[in-house]
Parts: structure tokens; sequence; C-alpha cells
């Protein structure tokens, strides 16, 4: 049996965190700090704009002491670090080491981000894995994403009646409800999977009801105000996905209802997101036919035809072009940036470069465009191990299948906002619902290894 599955009983449970001698004060800083250092990066996850006091995001230094404290209880043997080994996880190794071996290859200028970003990302996720050790763990971790997602949305409400923002990084969406994130399409996302985790948590019995139906309702009102074409199109999907999956139908279709509800009358009321919800409609024809629809752009954006066009067009046209162009080895990793100012430029419409998108906002036409066939298969091969695994949790019905079902759900929408606004192995939030995804499946996996007592089986018997 490989060590990554070699656990006994006993560690099912978190390990014994106290200590004596010289060491002891900094035993109690650890233990707490690892314990509840997740929670702490979940809800500190949605701040982005601390960024400009701070030039780091609040979260990554958040991230760094639990980090370091958990990296310390491994050391005094206070913890121990399990790898899960399913399928999915080997496929994901695959291709982080084909991306890798593909930059190493082409090095195209302003690619290091996104290099950083594949290395350091999924030792983000390992540590979630690590941390979220106990039902507890990852009761916490999902009642703080409600408390973020609540928080948020109640700021959004703040700043939209009085007219104010907390940053406004982007000049051309300075009108749209970006909150605390840089991005108002990825508020929009972020306030799709609060929805999510409201109904699944409400439907499991793992939160307070009126904590899931405050954040579900908060978020459905909000998020029409971020003006986000996907946004309005995929939180509908998104809940009705959560009420599919979720074990307590009855529950789930309660408060999923009541949320679509407050979404559809917020959607309604303003003129602006009436406008946009037909563009949302033009969005998904847009993604499945191939072709664009004018749409208006926001209040306060900049006017001309760029504006006025639907930038996916050329961004996938162009991207599916160096697919076709360098079917093996492509762009290079982290190189359709720069592949399209340069070699495919002519994809770009006759605009200054400022009003322009040169960042792929489809992830699957990114990896098609960067890596190739090898890199796609890969990439394709991953999404499919993952959601058959999740399948298989979600059918054990056991103790550990909430906490699969819950993440594995999130990772469904994460997903279809990539393919409109981009980020997917580069989203914060998919790492870490990756992560508490492999946890409770780790925790499932090694519970069914253990030998069953035999007065158990006398009476299963």
């Amino acid at each position: 049996m490989s060590p990554g599955w070699a656990l006994s009983l006993s560690d099912m449970e978190r390990p014994a965190e106290r200590g004596g001698g010289p060491l002891q004060a900094v035993d109690r800083l650890a233990g707490p700090a690892a314990t509840y250092g997740l929670a702490a990066l979940i809800l500190t996850l949605p701040l982005e704009f601390t960024s400009v006091w701070l030039h780091q995001q609040l979260s990554r230094f958040v991230l760094g002491v639990t980090a370091v404290a958990f990296i310390y209880l491994v050391v005094r043997r206070r913890r121990t670090v399990v790898v899960p080994r399913t399928a999915s996880v080997w496929l994901l190794a695959a291709y982080v080491l084909v991306s890798l071996l593909s930059w190493a290859i082409t090095r195209a200028p302003g690619s290091s981000s996104s290099v950083l970003d594949v290395v350091a990302y999924p030792l983000v996720g390992l540590l979630v894995v690590n941390l979220a050790v106990t039902e507890g763990d990852h009761r916490r971790a999902w009642l703080a994403f409600l408390v973020s997602g609540l928080g948020v949305a109640l700021i959004g409400s703040l700043l939209y009646f009085t007219h104010t923002a907390i940053w406004t990084p982007n000049p051309v969406v300075a009108a749209r409800l970006n909150i605390t994130f840089g991005d108002p399409n990825i508020t929009a996302r972020f306030l799709t999977l609060c929805g999510c985790v409201a109904v699944l948590m409400f439907a499991a019995r793992q939160a307070p009801p009126w904590l899931a139906a405050a954040a579900g309702m908060a978020c459905a009102a909000v998020l029409p105000l971020t003006l986000s074409r996907s946004g309005l199109a995929l939180f509908i999907v998104s809940v009705v996905l959560a009420a599919l999956v979720a074990f307590q139908h009855r529950r789930a279709a309660a408060i999923a209802g009541l949320i679509l509800l407050v979404f559809a009358a917020s959607t309604t009321v303003n003129p602006n997101t009436n406008m946009r919800a037909v563009g949302a409609v033009q969005t998904l024809v847009a993604a499945i036919t191939g072709t664009a629809s004018n749409m208006s752009a926001p209040a306060g954006a900049p006017q001309g035809g760029v504006a006025l066009e639907d930038n996916r067009k050329y961004l996938v046209a162009a991207g599916l072009r160096m697919f076709q162009d360098h079917p093996a080895l492509r762009v290079g990793f982290g190189g359709y940036q720069h592949a399209l100012m340069t070699e495919y430029h002519a994809f770009l419409p006759a605009a200054p470069l400022s009003q322009l998108d040169t960042l792929s906002h489809s992830s699957l036409v990114t990896v098609m465009a960067e890596q190739g066939v090898f890199g796609a298969l890969i990439f394709l091969g991953f999404l499919i191990l993952l959601a058959r695994e999740a399948l298989r949790a979600r059918q054990r019905r056991d103790a550990w299948s909430a906490w699969a079902v819950i993440p594995a759900t999130l990772i469904v929408p994460i997903f279809l906002y990539s393919q409109f606004e981009g980020r997917f192995i580069q989203e914060p939030y998919f790492w870490l619902a990756l992560g508490l995804f492999y946890a409770a499946d780790f925790r499932a996996r090694q519970l069914a290894r253990q030998p069953v007592p035999a007065e158990t089986a006398r009476r299963a018997a």
C-alpha cells in the first residue's frame, strides 16, 4: 500500500498538538494557526483590494502563516502529510509537468506569472488537503465561505446605494460593481459559487438555516449589479445544478427557488441589468454557435467599434488558429498573449491597444493554443476522471459524501465561467474546491479500508 493511503483509523482524527519544553509556546500558536488557518484563508480570499495597501493580497499573508504553522507541526510530528493518489491526481500532475516542459521549450515573453501559478497553486491545493482533516474542518471551511459571500454581498449593496467604490483598478469597468475584487466578472463568479454553497449546505443541514438563506439571497440580489453577462446566465445554471446534486431534494429545491426568485427580482427592477440579461443570452449563443452579437457597452465604457463587439470572437478565433498552425508544441505555456500581439496580431480589431482584450477568455481554447493536442487531451482526461470520482463519492452516501459533493459541484461553474472569462487553473477557488474534494474523498476511502470489527460484522449479519 502506498504511504499516501497508509493511515490508521486513529489518524482520521486530528493528531495531538500539545507539547512540552521550550517549544511549548510555539506549539500553542502553531496548533490553532493550522486548525483555523483554512477558514481564515477563505474569509480573506475575496479581499483583492488589500493589495493596494499591502502590496500583496491579505490572503497571501494568511496562507503563508498557515503554511509555516503546518510545516512546523509536521517537523514536530504533530501532523502528517498525505498525498491523494487517485487517477485524476496523476493526470493533474501530468498536466502540470507538460505545462512546465512546454514553457521550458518556448519561454514566451510575459509567461512567468503563468508558470508561477501552475507551480504554486498545486502546493496550495495539497496544503488544503492536509488542513481539512476532520468533518469539523470541512464544516468550518464552508461556513466561512458563506460568511465571506454574505459579507461581500452586503458591502456591494452599500457601495451601490451610496454610489461609492472601494477601488476601480480598470476604468473600463468602473461603472460596474466589482466590490472587493479587481474584476466584476470575477465578483459574479464568486457570488455564484456562494449561491451554490448556500443551497448545498442548507440541503445537507450543515449550516444555520438563516446563514445559508441570507448568503444565497444576498448574492442573488447583488450579482446582477456586476453587469456580468456570463454571471447573469451561469448563476441560474449553477444554482439549479446545486439543487439537482443535493441529497435532500426538497430542501434544496426550496432554497434554490427562493434564491432564484430574488435573482429574478433584482434583474427585473434594474433597466441596466435587463439589457445585460439579453446580452447574457447572446453570449451563450455566441459560445455555442461561434458567432458574435453586438452588445451594448456598460455605462462609462469607451464608446467605439471595439466596445460594441464581443471580444471573445477574435480571442477564440486567434486561439483556434494557433492550435491549427502548431498542433504539437503550440505557442508554449503562457504564450497566448504574446502570440496574439505578434504573429497573430491580424486577428485584433483596428483600435488602440488599450481598448482591446489580449488575454484569452476561454480556458479550453487557451490550453489548445498553448499546449496543443497532447496538453488538451491530458486536460480533458483530468476533468473526466475527476467527474467520475465525484459521482462515485456521491453514490457512496457515507458521512463524507456531502463534503465531497459541495466542492465537486463548485468546480462545474468555475469551469463554465472560465470559458467566458478565463481563469481556471489560475483560479484560487478552483484549487480550494479541489483540495477540499480530495480531502473528503481521501478520508472516505481511508475509512472504507479499515477492517470491520467482528462484533459489528455479526450485528450486520
